[in-house]
């Protein structure tokens, strides 16, 4: 009997000495009481949310807070907690050593896009680092407090990621190590919120969260010591919530082919600015509406908002053809004789369908006549658009005709068979006609009647090519690269008639 008591008291004295030597818990009145105060407390603010302007992080935020939008703002606080304890595991991965302090250790960069013209709010080291715990789920105490405190701003709470050194919980090392948690200011006060040790606390959140590190402050944050100068040099690089971001400026710079531009950049309203051009045959800067700003290869100027410049060499009309477009030459040619122009400055958009609009421009331009008449019989061409007189001379040259008595369709598309078509009839307004000349192309039955003969013209004129696979295609649309090509072509068939 007394041997079988002996036993019984040893195991209890085991059982109290692992009992003893567990981690530092909080009892459930404790932890209640610790919820409500916080409760109370983070119920009183004014919610500021401040996004971090980086659109891949701040999806993942939203994600996590969406659901609580109708909540109030505790919830929110709590839900993003315990979020950052049941989703990162503790994993020195991301780091190059695997000990404290390692901060400068990270070897993990993305290339996270920045929302252009949002003033930066949040140190991009954080964001980053807070990036690869969101979206890879791991990391280390920094990590952890860097979510929290993105997830706190991102809420609406003055938060901020301090470092520093941190007493360790009976059982969960000796003395102090380098440490990283999340503040929340509320009022003047700081609470320290550190899901990292809570994550420690619930058995890598194997077992229940006890919110022994949820909204410490005063004496409760004996075990954290900050590193003053360090926190607040990093405070220092957060905006103020309820700060108005101001909006930034962006210079962006290109060149046409034979050149390079240099100093497309973001900066603040007001600021002076430099930019290059390098190369030989510089004839200057454009800006979007075809101006010339300077013939300076370095021009400086005061930003006042989003501004894009073209640096402009040699004879390049258009920023968007390279020097090995098959079109090239044709679109140069016909811009040299004024035929053709942009869609807008410097973009000739060679890959843009032709519309009838832009098809008997073109001719009209090319033709080089003026408009006798001025009468327009299609509703759908209103006087004064810049088709308008080309239209009219159309018309009354019988070289295009409405799709109905009363409709032109400007904007319908050409195809290769109706431009082929336009050509000839301005050949036969000139007194010019090429002769006919037998089609072999294997889709010849497809032409259309109306366009039969001139397409026969055209073929002997050498104006028609058909495509490698012995096709020519005619219900294909035309593109504005095709469309002048072929008018060069004419045009060169007429000079040498």
């Amino acid at each position: 009997m007394k041997t079988r008591f002996t036993r019984l008291a040893s195991l209890l004295l085991v059982l109290t000495l692992l009992v003893t030597a567990l981690p530092l818990q909080t009892s459930a009145a404790a932890d209640t009481a610790r919820l409500e105060k916080m409760k109370t407390l983070l119920n009183t603010v004014e919610l500021q949310p401040q996004r971090t302007g980086y659109p891949a992080v701040d999806a993942l935020l939203e994600e996590i807070v969406a659901p609580y939008a109708g909540s109030d703002n505790f919830t929110k606080v709590l839900a993003a907690y315990d979020w950052a304890i049941l989703n990162i595991d503790f994993s020195w991965a991301p780091y190059s050593q695997d000990y404290a302090p390692a901060y400068d250790c990270f070897n993990v960069i993305y290339d996270l896009e920045y929302e252009e013209g949002l003033e930066e709010a949040i140190p991009y080291e954080m964001v980053n680092r807070a990036y690869h715990a969101l979206s890879r789920h791991e990391g280390v105490c920094y990590d952890y407090a860097a979510v929290m405190t993105l997830l706190a701003r991102y809420i609406g709470f003055e938060s901020y990621l301090h470092t520093g050194l941190f007493t360790f919980e009976a059982g969960y090392g000796t003395g102090d190590g380098h440490h990283g948690w999340s503040e929340i200011v509320i009022g003047s006060i700081s609470y320290i919120f550190d899901p990292q040790r809570d994550y420690r606390l619930c058995g890598n959140a194997t077992r229940d969260i006890n919110y022994y590190y949820f909204g410490l402050t005063g004496s409760e944050t004996w075990r954290f010591k900050p590193e003053a100068e360090v926190n607040a040099a990093r405070d220092a690089q957060f905006l103020p919530l309820g700060t108005e971001r101001d909006s930034l400026s962006y210079v962006s710079v290109t060149a046409t082919a034979s050149g390079k531009a240099e100093g497309s950049g973001s900066c603040f309203p007001g600021a002076e600015v430099t930019v290059s051009a390098v190369g030989d045959d510089f004839n200057g800067w454009f800006n979007t509406d075809g101006i010339c700003v300077s013939t300076d290869a370095q021009y400086t100027f005061t930003v006042e908002e989003n501004t894009h410049l073209l640096a402009v060499f040699a004879d390049e009309l258009f920023h968007d053809v390279s020097k090995t477009e098959w079109y090239r030459a044709d679109a140069t040619e016909a811009a040299v004789r004024n035929i053709v122009t942009g869609t807008r400055p410097f973009i000739f958009d060679g890959g843009e369908i032709l519309t009838r609009a832009m098809a008997v421009t073109l001719l009209f331009r090319a033709a080089g006549e003026d408009v006798e008449t001025k009468d327009i019989p299609f509703s759908d061409v209103a006087a004064g658009k810049w088709y308008a007189d080309a239209v009219a001379w159309g018309n009354a040259t019988g070289i295009v005709k409405g799709i109905r008595a009363d409709l032109f369709a400007p904007g319908d598309p050409v195809s290769r068979e109706q431009f082929i078509t336009l050509l000839m009839r301005l050949a036969e307004h000139l007194g010019l006609m090429p002769e006919q000349s037998d089609l072999t192309y294997t889709d010849a039955d497809s032409i259309s009647s109306f366009a039969l003969e001139p397409l026969q013209r055209a073929q002997s004129a050498g104006l028609l090519a058909g495509y490698e696979d012995g096709t020519v295609r005619p219900q294909g649309e035309l593109t504005r690269a095709e469309g002048v090509t072929l008018l060069v072509r004419f045009l060169h068939w007429l000079e040498t008639e």
